[in-house]
């Protein structure tokens, strides 16, 4: 009879984090001293019921004479592309260690079910347990639920951070008496929260300030190469709202395309001076380590190509209004120049450098 594991999954890794244990965890005894530890370290996390919800089924299917392992796997505190690659070099491990061909999926809840596809990529999927945990009526109070759910750092991020900046947006521009610019700052803030999160884009940004971190703690160089492209980001959407203002205050009405084209023309450089820089800081890492770098070399100039694209389509788009033409100062005659020059300066871009670099990865 082939080998059957009963897999639990901690995708952010609290086991390693609160209770210093490696995963992955095999074996019945190890599973439950790992459980033990974690509840000693932290007596609320749900992944203790998970590990002992894997044991449970685990006992299960020996009673019924099946041959069974109890396996618990980790994934990463920043939950994304790190923490998924590492569960997927952990199965792989699995795989090859216990010769088993098919799992018992035990989790905690859907965020832990994402990696689901990975898992069933390299074995079969008998059957998902989620383990929920049963708790008294006076716990389940929603004050003590509130509670529990903003001291979880995960949760606090997604919430307390977004209601926080809106907050201090709001604050400044009621400072300012612009109630008005104030709401539509906040709106726009919201749209834009909305959008990361529905491509997973904010995943990057924890990204981002995960590795800022690291820089500063390591000492790094790259330190100033991160905190340059937030400086530049910074300056390119004030110069991007500027744009916007000056179409917007104009006697003659502007469309929301029109206002989104101004952003792009008077942001567009300092965003990408943002991107090569945060690219530069990882090449500076990466050359300390000694490590490979040149499919990095790629990604300033891909940035650029787009920049010129983007940028000479904005100026031929502005210069067709009579009021965007003033503001800028743009002609229509010199737009189309700006406009050809700026394709053929992204394709020249692709042929001379973009290709080379591509087909020596």
């Amino acid at each position: 009879m082939p080998l059957k594991v009963v897999l639990a999954i901690d995708r952010d890794d609290d086991l390693g984090r609160k209770a210093n244990i490696e995963s992955p965890v095999i074996g019945r005894d190890e599973n439950l001293n790992a459980a033990i530890a974690l509840a000693a370290a932290d007596p609320e996390d749900s992944d203790i019921n998970t590990i002992f919800g894997a044991l449970k089924i685990y006992d299960d299917l020996r009673e019924r004479g099946e041959d069974v392992e109890v396996v618990t796997i980790c994934g990463n505190e920043s939950v994304g592309l790190f923490s998924d690659t590492r569960i997927a070099d952990q199965l792989d491990d699995i795989k090859n260690m216990l010769r088993a061909e098919s799992v018992v999926v035990v989790t905690d809840g859907s965020e832990d079910e994402v990696v689901l596809p990975i898992i069933s990529s390299r074995f079969k999927i008998d059957a998902v347990r989620r383990i929920v945990v049963k708790q008294s009526k006076t716990i389940e109070s929603t004050y003590f639920l509130i509670k529990r759910m903003l001291n979880d750092p995960k949760i606090a991020r997604i919430t307390l951070a977004p209601l926080g900046i809106i907050f201090l947006f709001y604050s400044v521009f009621l400072l300012l008496r612009l109630s008005e610019m104030g709401s539509g700052a906040i709106i726009f803030f919201i749209g834009l929260y909305l959008v990361l999160k529905a491509y997973g884009l904010e995943s990057a940004i924890e990204d981002y300030f995960a590795t800022l971190k690291k820089s500063l703690m390591e000492g790094r160089l790259s330190f100033i190469t991160y905190v340059t492209a937030a400086m530049l980001f910074v300056i390119g959407a004030i110069q991007g709202f500027n744009s916007m203002w000056k179409v917007y205050i104009q006697p003659v009405s502007s469309g929301v395309l029109i206002l989104i084209v101004s952003f792009i023309y008077g942001s567009i450089w300092w965003i990408v001076g943002a991107g090569i820089s945060v690219v530069f800081g990882k090449i500076l890492d990466l050359l300390i380590e000694r490590k490979s770098f040149k499919k990095h070399l790629v990604i300033p100039f891909l940035l650029i190509s787009g920049a010129l694209v983007l940028w000479g389509t904005s100026i031929f788009i502005l210069s067709n209004y009579s009021s965007t033409r003033e503001v800028f100062k743009i002609s229509p005659e010199s737009s189309f120049q700006y406009l050809l020059l700026s394709i053929a300066g992204a394709i020249l871009i692709a042929i001379v450098v973009i290709v080379p670099l591509t087909k020596r990865k």
